[in-house]
């Protein structure tokens, strides 16, 4: 009887050890991306992406170093810099920005152009305080008004 007490009490704590290291790893892992476009932009227009960090509770993006966004796509563009709104101590507000591009004034009315892009970034633990580099890809479209 106390043998089977004692597999039972080892077995609960294996699985306690194990399910709190899974979600360790899981909260402090590198963050990944959910990109959206602008649902249809005029040729000559300027569209939004909109990059938004999906990550842990207990990591966050740093707005340093800078967010820098690569896009490629057939009649697209990328313009400056990422927008951002930070918090007090520097970290993005809702792990979300912004991102311009422009679509070809020859864009054929229409067509759907696929944009492909790298984001590279930062994201630091708030559990142990450190920070990590991270860089992503992604595939999204837009229509062509």
């Amino acid at each position: 009887m106390k043998k089977r007490i004692l597999a039972v009490v080892l077995l609960i704590s294996f699985f306690a050890v194990f399910s709190i290291s899974s979600e360790a790893s899981a909260q402090s892992g590198s963050p990944t991306l959910k990109v959206t476009a602008t649902k249809s932009v005029k040729p000559g227009a300027t569209g939004t992406l909109t990059i938004k960090f999906k990550h842990g509770s207990k990591v966050k993006i740093p707005q340093e170093p800078t967010i820098e966004v690569s896009i490629t796509g057939d009649g697209i563009t990328g313009s400056g810099s990422p927008i951002l709104k930070a918090d007090e101590d520097g970290y993005i507000k809702n792990s979300t920005i912004k991102y311009k591009f422009k679509v070809s004034s020859n864009a054929t009315s229409g067509s759907t152009i696929q944009i492909t892009g790298t984001v590279k970034f930062g994201y630091c633990s708030t559990e142990t305080g450190t920070c990590k580099m991270g860089s992503q890809s992604f595939t999204t479209s837009v229509k062509v008004k």
